[in-house]
């Protein structure tokens, strides 16, 4: 019989293991995991191979994640080995050219640096260790991070109508809560990309993690070769069926985090996924903690209803339409109150501290021309009536019965507010008797 790896970790303490044998080759004509991206360019990746070690400590097993600007690998930690258990770690290597990713990193070190006793700090997922290496293009900057099983996008697509049990659902936001508290009160940090996508899913068992390691070493990676030679492996993160409902959520992905350190700081440079995206954003009045409490306030109708809350959006060519996200929010919310009006009105012309650019290429200096403004008359009336759908806040949820939707909804008006400073603190929501487990 085939021994674990757990048992086999006890034989190679002091020594990389084998090398994995190579997966089947893929037909060099189709496009493979990060070749998928637009701005795919083999020259800023690093060329991962399975085997190889890094840092004389982390050997590579499986591809478990890509995207625009990195590769994610599960690998085995050769210092980390303690007796006959094996530590295994996520580890997330950067192109050589992504700007972002000593900034993440700075910012998870002060995260973990700041109270590690706060409840909800067990809610955010930070760095183990950093290091360099060398490629044959420059310098790719590694992060070690603790393992995950998926993202929350992907756990939840595991139930019925792509919906959490709500119990579980009402558990895992009392969780992020706990967790925004931690980042906004005691690291007065805004995450400013919170979806469903970075908020990740521990491992219900060890186990889970041993059983899929082993799998993969008796069926390797599919692979192809691109026209640089570089080898780009076929990513596998199906780590199979669910065995219990135990797993935790944790926040990650802080490579857009903002940190504000005196309470008069603000941001006002565009930030957040766009169904995500708060009207202090929009508009250009400023955003502060809160932006987050807006976005988790949207969020949860994508874990309590399996769908988006705002439906409307994108124009006749999918492209993101400030004017019809507003319009919906005045439908589901009402109109904003004449003071955010008059704030918007006072920062129109407000110049950001750097240009930035929107995805069509333009450079925009000032949230207006961002945003495609303005958005309001001399009058503060909204220049798009004939936008607002007639659609209100209570029509959004049909999963819930009667006392579980009335008090969901008095949980989501406490997040989704026009004016930040009204939105509630991620402590008091946390107490909100929709959220509290039932006796």
């Amino acid at each position: 019989m085939r021994a674990s790896l757990s048992r086999l970790s006890a034989l190679f303490r002091k020594q990389p293991f084998p090398i994995p044998p190579p997966g089947p080759p893929l037909p060099p004509g189709i496009l493979v995991d990060e070749e998928i991206s637009p701005f795919y360019d083999s020259r800023y990746f690093y060329p991962v191979r399975p085997g190889e070690v890094f840092a004389a400590r982390y050997q590579t097993l499986v591809k478990v994640g890509w995207g625009v600007s990195s590769t994610v690998w599960l690998a085995r930690d050769l210092q980390g080995q303690d007796k006959d258990v094996e530590t295994v770690v996520a580890l997330k290597i950067t192109n050589n050219n992504a700007s972002l990713a000593s900034h993440e990193r700075e910012v998870e070190e002060h995260i973990s640096s700041v109270d590690p006793t706060h409840r909800g700090r067990s809610v955010i997922r930070t760095l183990l260790h950093s290091f360099h290496v060398q490629g044959p293009g420059g310098s790719h900057l590694c992060l070690a991070y603790p393992p995950m099983r998926e993202p929350l996008a992907v756990y939840q697509r595991r139930f019925d109508g792509g919906k959490m049990p709500l119990p579980l659902a009402k558990t895992y936001i009392r969780a992020l809560l706990a967790g925004l508290d931690y980042l906004h009160k005691e690291c007065r940090t805004v995450h400013t990309d919170l979806k469903l996508e970075n908020i990740m899913v521990s491992f219900e068992d060890p186990t889970v993690l041993s059983d899929f390691i082993d799998s993969q070493l008796a069926c390797p990676m599919a692979y192809k070769t691109d026209s640089t030679g570089r080898h780009i492996y076929q990513c596998r993160n199906d780590f199979g069926p669910l065995r219990s409902l135990s797993s935790i959520p944790q926040l990650v992905d802080f490579g857009l985090a903002t940190v504000l350190p005196e309470e008069d700081d603000w941001g006002v440079w565009p930030i957040q996924p766009d169904h995500y995206r708060a009207p202090d954003v929009i508009l250009g009045t400023g955003w502060q903690m809160s932006a987050d409490i807006w976005n988790l306030g949207v969020m949860m109708w994508d874990m309590i209803e399996g769908k988006e809350l705002f439906q409307h959006i994108h124009d006749q060519q999918g492209r993101y339409d400030a004017k019809l996200h507003l319009a919906e929010m005045i439908a589901l919310l009402g109109p904003p109150p004449p003071e955010i009006i008059q704030r918007h009105h006072d920062m129109r012309g407000y110049v950001w501290p750097g240009p930035v650019r929107r995805e069509d290429g333009k450079v925009c200096k000032i949230a207006e021309e961002y945003f495609g403004g303005p958005f309001f008359d001399d009058k503060r009336r909204f220049l798009y009536q004939d936008l607002i759908p007639d659609r209100k806040l209570a029509d959004t949820v049909s999963s819930l019965e009667d006392h579980d939707k009335e008090a969901f909804l008095d949980l989501a008006r406490g997040m989704l507010d026009w004016h930040m400073n009204k939105r509630r603190s991620a402590a008091e929501l946390a107490e909100h008797p929709f959220l509290q487990p039932e006796q």
